[in-house]
């Protein structure tokens, strides 16, 4: 009996060992039995199952996790993830936060204006590598206004005040304001704001109360905190109203930017893309001519290109113009066209005591017509201490004159009409007097040549320009 209880056990034990062998290289007599077995379900599609496989099946498919598509942003989206300035609290900033979410048409009409300048503000504060919350700067200077003109004469986009302007490189005369030029003056505000920041150890609030109230003003209540011994930060600095309101205007716009649906404000969507392209110019252009040419609306173009002053480009550059992306192949024809008609060069005439429209035109060799048309004028009337364009087409210039941007003849500099142009020197005990009647030219001229006023105090050593008669 125990022999035969030995003998089962034996038998089990071989039985349970032979489910443990691995059947993956068979012999080769043993017939294939996998194509009788029952196929796996297909993985189900995502109608079946609500998209999920059967509990029961395991699945042995490996898969790889695939990337989202990238969501094209919005530019104020894009500005608003390069803030970078400090926490700011304050009483005021809640009190604009909150005059902004109540006039929602104003931040739309704002961000509208701004559309055409954004992306080019956003790409250059990009490539410098400063914190975002600048491009609102102009937000709260001119309301992106880039024809904007202040009490105090400030005028552009960044609302550069004239001194300033021209300490930073924006020329400003007849035919051409550079604080109105969207590129010239976008540079020279952030030159500005990087020498200022530098000059206020990093401090970005101090840094925009200097911009708005002056370097200097700033550097004055900072020393009279210091020997108070008080703060020196920009909130514990007694400013004007304009200034201690500055910094609050610009947070409470971040602050919107930032967390839109909190304030329950609808932002504008504006496209991540350039709005304009430069078109280099051949020299001097009518603005209206060319805005029949391209089909690009002159106030559009006007707007883009408020820098010039005139209905013509000035004739000492830039020569540039910026024209709506849309329209560049129809700008780039009509500039090919502009390229090859008669060149046509501007003077300005400063009318004075005893001038007519027909000893003008005498004088230049124009006809009255053309003089009156390109003043817009009704009839032949003219005023002193007024000026005059004058329209000199290139038959009329002679063999010895070319524009005033490009010209040396005799070692003197000649002006659109042939005229010889000097740079005068001031020395001690010049006055406009002396120096009209050394050149034998009228102060009225000297004036206009150099956008003087008649009460002006000339400095030593100050450059005039002059085109003796």
């Amino acid at each position: 009996m125990i022999l035969r209880s030995l003998i089962i056990l034996i038998l089990l034990t071989s039985l349970s060992a032979c489910g443990h062998l691995d059947f993956r290289s068979k012999p080769a007599n043993q017939p294939d039995v996998s194509s009788e077995l029952p196929k796996r379900s297909p993985l189900p599609t995502p109608t079946q199952n609500n998209g999920l496989p059967d509990s029961n099946e395991q699945l042995e498919v490996a898969t790889t996790p695939i990337e989202p598509a990238p969501v094209p942003i919005d530019l104020l989206t894009r500005i608003s993830r390069g803030f970078a300035f400090p926490a700011f609290n304050s009483r005021k900033t809640s009190k604009y936060e909150r005059w902004n979410a109540e006039h929602p048409t104003y931040l739309s009409n704002l961000f509208a204006r701004g559309e055409p300048f954004l992306f080019h503000i956003v790409e250059e504060i990009e490539k410098r590598g400063l914190p975002m919350e600048l491009a609102l700067l102009p937000a709260v200077e001119s309301a992106y206004k880039p024809n904007a003109i202040s009490r105090s004469k400030a005028g552009g986009l960044w609302q550069f005040m004239p001194a300033t302007g021209r300490y930073k490189g924006l020329r400003q005369d007849w035919w051409y304001d550079g604080r109105r030029d969207l590129i010239a003056s976008t540079t020279a505000a952030l030159d500005y704001l990087e020498e200022l920041n530098k000059m206020f150890d990093g401090d970005w609030y101090t840094t925009l109360a200097a911009y708005n109230a002056g370097p200097g003003t700033l550097q004055r209540a900072i020393k009279k905190n210091k020997r108070n011994r008080k703060g020196i930060q920009y909130q514990d600095l007694k400013l004007r109203a304009e200034t201690v309101n500055y910094v609050p205007k610009l947070i409470a716009l971040k602050n919107i930017l930032n967390d839109a649906a909190r304030f329950r404000v609808t932002l504008p969507v504006i496209a991540n893309q350039p709005h304009f392209v430069e078109l280099a110019l051949p020299g001097q252009i009518d603005l209206h001519k060319f805005s029949e040419q391209s089909g690009i609306d002159l106030s559009e173009l006007q707007h883009l290109n408020a820098g010039f002053r005139r209905w013509a480009s000035s004739p000492d550059g830039p020569h540039r113009l910026l024209v709506p992306l849309r329209h560049y192949a129809a700008a780039q024809s009509s500039l090919a066209n502009i390229a090859s008609a008669p060149v046509v060069n501007y003077r300005s005439h400063a009318i004075t005591q005893g001038d007519t429209l027909s000893g003008i035109s005498r004088k230049y060799g124009v006809s009255v017509h053309a003089i009156k048309n390109v003043n817009k004028m009704s009839n032949s009337a003219i005023r002193a201490g007024r000026n005059l364009l004058i329209p000199i087409p290139q038959a009329n210039q002679g063999n010895n004159s070319i524009t005033a941007s490009n010209a040396m003849a005799n070692g003197k500099r000649l002006n659109a009409n042939g005229d010889a142009k000097l740079v005068h020197h001031v020395v001690v005990g010049d006055t406009l007097w002396s120096i009209a009647r050394k050149y034998q030219v009228k102060i009225g001229e000297l004036l206009s040549w150099n956008q003087l006023s008649r009460n002006q105090i000339l400095s030593l050593d100050q450059k005039l320009t002059v085109f003796p008669n």
